[in-house]
């Protein structure tokens, strides 16, 4: 693929989200002091028009100098005026990819490519941001037969050059030829009493109100509202029946803002494979796409919180080479709802090689362990204590109500710990009210740690850490093992080497 430029769209596109993030301005500037002829307002109105006619221009300019191509196996950025760089990532490195298409992306047919590694430096990954659709399943597809092709290379004797070549010229002929993504098995898609279910159980009404706090915060920046928010609060609280109807209200828009967020969001949710990966898509207005190879997949990682625990629901989120953890909740999750047996047979479909057992099967921590908790210095009780005496003494009795939260968290995180090791699996479970499970594989574990403090010795423990290869590095760590254990798992680490292949 040549070098080329982004859609000219994108210029259109970036400007109208300046002007987004310049609402305020605006609604101050041209809309609340509409009639008003003062020096500093006229002032203030040119040096925004000019401002954002600088805007404009030094888009056109960022999208006339930037262009992308694929070449010589890798993939190209071509950024700068005065000084040009090439963002170069070798196709073998890409580990996900990750399509986003805004619904105004969609009325012109464009989408936008992420194309993520596993490196941490900070353009290690490449971003589409407007292209065609046909051309970004050109781009996918490209990089996925390549992958193919280098994988099969692997297999091949090293003099055996005609054999790559040949197989090298098939694939590229297949590229060009074929658009057409393999033959995909759905695995899952939510019925409407699901999202039904999931617009209550996500709590999406309570969005509405920190969206309300920003608007309002946002507009007392450049308007003072707080006279007309007394008055109107005088205006509810003048009547019971007033207020009574205003909070029925707000409760209403609150909970039909929940489901619509919902149905938009999980409407057309998708968990499909192929033999090599994995695609989940979301949305309805907007979507995502993300792909991952099953191969990349470090870990898995099953959360609950007391609510899903009572109605036996669950979350697993697929941690890989190439996501970034603190998105992995919105993109890289299999559904945020799921029933528990449901859940274990979409991930004996979709990931076999990660084998999770059940909780009796897993072994527990020694009494001793509840013991050295107990025994920890409660910091945030101390602190508490401390600020609540300096600040606020009449409100002493949240000391004790502290007190007594932090100890039975205490206890109940010692009765849900549990571990295993079995075979070249490790299982981590967490967490008391809030759980989670971590399962993986240890040849994605790259590096096994054992920290034992001068108490831990006393009572015969250990805290075991594992990491595993995300963005950023993921720690997993278990807290009051046996020392037994501890020097298991080392062992368990070292036999790695036998399953890896050391180039």
């Amino acid at each position: 693929m040549q070098p080329r430029r982004m859609h000219p769209m994108k210029i259109i596109f970036s400007f109208i989200h300046t002007l987004r993030n310049s609402f305020v301005i605006i609604l101050y500037l041209f809309i609340i002091n509409f009639n008003d002829a003062s020096t500093f307002i006229k002032i203030a109105r040119y040096v925004f028009l000019a401002f954002l006619l600088y805007r404009l221009v030094a888009l056109a300019i960022d999208w006339w100098k930037t262009t992308y191509g694929i070449q010589d196996g890798a993939i190209h950025i071509y950024r700068g005026w005065f000084k040009r760089t090439d963002n170069r990532v070798p196709i073998e490195r890409v580990q996900n990819v990750e399509w986003h298409t805004p619904f105004y992306y969609r009325m012109f047919h464009l989408t936008s490519l992420s194309l993520q590694t596993s490196a941490t430096e900070k353009e290690a990954s490449v971003k589409f941001e407007a292209v065609k659709q046909t051309v970004a399943e050109q781009i996918e597809q490209l990089v996925l037969h390549k992958q193919e092709a280098l994988k099969k290379q692997q297999d091949i004797p090293e003099d055996d050059t005609e054999s790559i070549n040949n197989q090298t010229e098939q694939t590229e002929m297949a590229t060009t030829n074929s658009n057409t993504p393999d033959a995909r098995q759905v695995h899952f898609q939510p019925t409407r009493r699901e999202l039904w279910k999931a617009s209550f159980l996500s709590f999406s009404f309570l969005a509405f109100i920190p969206i309300l706090a920003a608007g309002y915060h946002e507009i007392d920046e450049v308007v003072d509202v707080d006279e007309q928010a007394k008055g109107f609060f005088t205006f509810l609280t003048s009547s019971w029946v007033i207020m009574l109807c205003v909070i029925i209200l707000f409760a209403m828009f609150a909970i039909a803002f929940g489901i619509i967020r919902t149905f938009l969001k999980y409407g057309q949710y998708e968990i499909a494979s192929d033999q090599e990966r994995i695609y989940i898509r979301s949305g309805t207005l907007s979507r995502r796409m993300f792909v991952i190879r099953k191969n990349n997949v470090q870990a898995i990682q099953i959360t609950q919180n007391p609510l899903k625990k009572l109605l036996g629901l669950l979350e697993i989120n697929l941690l890989s080479a190439g996501s970034e953890e603190e998105e992995s909740e919105e993109v890289h999750s299999l559904y945020p709802f799921l029933p528990q047996g449901r859940a274990e047979e979409l991930l004996e479909e979709l990931l076999p090689d990660f084998q999770m057992k059940e909780e009796a099967a897993m072994n527990k921590l020694p009494r001793s362990a509840l013991l050295i908790r107990l025994l920890r210095v409660p910091w945030v009780w101390i602190i508490a204590t401390i600020l609540i005496v300096w600040f606020k003494p009449t409100w002493w009795w949240i000391s004790p109500a502290i007190f007594l939260l932090t100890y039975i968290s205490r206890v109940f995180d010692y009765r849900n710990t549990r571990f295993l090791l079995d075979g070249e699996f490790i299982q981590l479970k967490t967490g008391g009210l809030w759980s989670t499970v971590f399962v993986t594989n240890r040849k994605k574990v790259i590096e096994a740690e054992v920290v034992c403090t001068i108490v831990q010795q006393r009572f015969g423990l250990a805290t075991i850490q594992t990491i595993n290869r995300t963005k950023p590095v993921h720690a997993e760590e278990l807290k009051d093992v046996p020392l037994e254990t501890a020097h298991t798992f080392i062992k368990w680490y070292q036999e790695r080497y036998k399953e890896i292949k050391v180039e």
